[in-house]
């Protein structure tokens, strides 16, 4: 996978339940040994460890100890603080705060994002600016997760925040009253050539699936008559909010996902009226970074044969998680099920699924042969432009450094982007400096990078400041040139009037 896309892929959201009070207690009769020397331990360690820890830690890291011995990826324990992380970053849900998206650069909290519609983008917030201070603490050395506790509270109150302009560096001081904060799981809208309406979809929130409806609203009354769903790196969020967005495109009554766990065999179905026609052309673009709540959706709408599926493999997450409140604001979150399509295929990857011969074919409501064994396999395979040899090696060793090669990017990227008007050209300096900082940070980097390679850093450099400089919608016009997968849905959607003209269309499905 490319550097620049490991942002947003290796955080894979976990699909969300209400949460749930309860408990469950282990009998002593049944682990009264296994009990007796957890107690024993948690005394010794109490009382004799030379470098012990006060009782509240002890028992905090016994828990984590337990959560890590499950077997269970998906499984983790979270402090008050890290759920409402988790809830707000990982998930989009709604939060008290001022509607910034931040990042941290050389130890320099600065604006990623003003959310529209919040209180810091009516106080005139600038995307770049940096955050030195908040109330009395200066936020130098901060990590995003201090800063964004300090901004983030209930609704209605204040908070005293000095910024500096991107640029200028000009000190500036504002007061700004909380509100509640909703990112949009539709960040933008684009009406394309052939009256094709585009929708990104970017999580899984509380709120995702009015956000979807608000959209299609939006192109519709646009003149959008074909319409292109987004799902790319979209890692997933709320189950309940999967089945209602799948449900806009399918109808009311209509199966959606199957949910099998220890004491049941669910079946959810759509409980709404479909937006759409069943008969407008609609396709949804898919690809390794897609996850959970995304797949549930693909995976519904490939089987009643409502979207052609486009691009590649999804990530293969198909587990229920349930979200369990514990005492002081800690919350257990735990694998519960499993999910099925509606067709029966398991969305959870539990081996190498390269190639198709191993995977069993499915037919679709429809009749259309479909393959499972995991995740979502297109209907049309369509791979990223393929890189040459040299560039693949260096971006595989790139990727066993990621954290600190997204920090350098991070670092060129914002110095780039520095200037008030986010008008620049790439500069040979750019990728000077990425080199040198790699090598500083201890990758071993040739002096002769080979053919291609060169061409690989220059996309991630452009990539990332670009980011940086530009609007969402700004940065989707800037790429979509040069993004083979969109262009050959695009392509799809202009030539073909009706939803059966589009899956007539297709070729059929392969492995990759």
């Amino acid at each position: 996978m490319p550097v620049s896309k490991l942002r947003g892929a290796l955080i894979v959201a976990s699909c969300a339940l209400p949460l749930a009070l309860g408990g469950y207690a282990l009998g002593r009769q049944q682990g009264e040994g296994g009990y007796r020397i957890l107690r024993s331990v948690l005394e010794l360690v109490a009382t004799q460890a030379v470098d012990s820890l006060d009782a509240d830690s002890i028992y905090t890291a016994a828990a984590r100890g337990l959560v890590g011995k499950l077997g269970d990826p998906y499984a983790s324990l979270f402090s008050p603080g890290d759920y409402a992380n988790f809830s707000r970053n990982g998930l989009g849900n709604r939060y008290g705060g001022i509607g910034l998206r931040i990042v941290r650069i050389r130890g320099v909290i600065q604006v990623w994002r003003v959310i529209a519609g919040g209180p810091a983008e009516a106080a005139g917030i600038g995307q770049g600016d940096h955050i030195l201070q908040v109330g009395d603490s200066v936020t130098t050395g901060w990590s995003t997760s201090q800063v964004a506790d300090q901004l983030t509270g209930p609704p209605g109150t204040s908070v005293h925040v000095v910024f500096a302009h991107r640029g200028t560096g000009e000190r500036y001081e504002r007061d700004l009253v909380r509100a509640v904060i909703s990112v949009p799981a539709v960040p933008f809208t684009a009406l394309l050539p052939g009256n094709i309406g585009y929708m990104p979809v970017v999580n899984f929130s509380d709120h995702s699936a009015d956000d979807v409806a608000v959209a299609l609203a939006r192109l519709r009354a646009e003149g959008a008559t074909r319409f292109l769903l987004d799902l790319r790196d979209n890692p997933g969020g709320n189950l309940e909010q999967s089945v209602r967005m799948a449900g806009q495109f399918l109808g009311a009554g209509r199966l959606v996902v199957r949910v099998r766990s220890r004491r049941s065999d669910d079946s959810i179905r759509a409980d709404a009226p479909a937006l759409l026609g069943a008969d407008v052309p609609l396709v949804v673009l898919v690809d390794s970074g897609t996850a959970s709540a995304s797949e549930i959706v693909a995976g519904a709408l490939q089987d009643y044969d409502r979207a052609l599926i486009v691009g590649t493999n999804t990530f293969g997450k198909g587990v229920v998680q349930g979200a369990y409140n514990l005492p002081d604001g800690w919350v257990l979150k735990l694998t519960t099920g499993r999910w099925y399509t509606p067709a029966g295929r398991p969305l959870q990857r539990t081996r190498a699924d390269s190639a198709r011969a191993a995977r069993p074919v499915v037919r679709s409501f429809g009749g259309r042969t479909i393959l499972g064994g995991g995740g979502i396999v297109p209907d049309l395979v369509v791979y990223d432009d393929t890189l040459p040899m040299a560039a693949q090696r260096l971006a595989r060793l790139l990727n066993t450094r990621a954290p600190v090669v997204n920090d350098v990017l991070d670092s060129i990227a914002g110095d780039a982007a520095a200037a008030p008007q986010p008008d620049f050209a790439r500069t040979g300096e750019w990728r000077t400096a990425l080199l040198k900082r790699l090598r500083a940070a201890g990758l071993q980097l040739s002096d002769t990078l080979g053919p291609g390679a060169a061409e690989y850093l220059d996309r991630l450099l452009d990539d990332r400041v670009t980011a940086f400089a530009l609007t969402d919608s700004a940065l989707f016009a800037t790429r979509a040139p040069r993004d083979t997968q969109l262009k050959r849905a695009l392509s799809l959607l202009r030539a073909r009037r009706t939803q059966q003209e589009l899956l007539a269309a297709e070729p059929k499905p392969a492995g990759g």
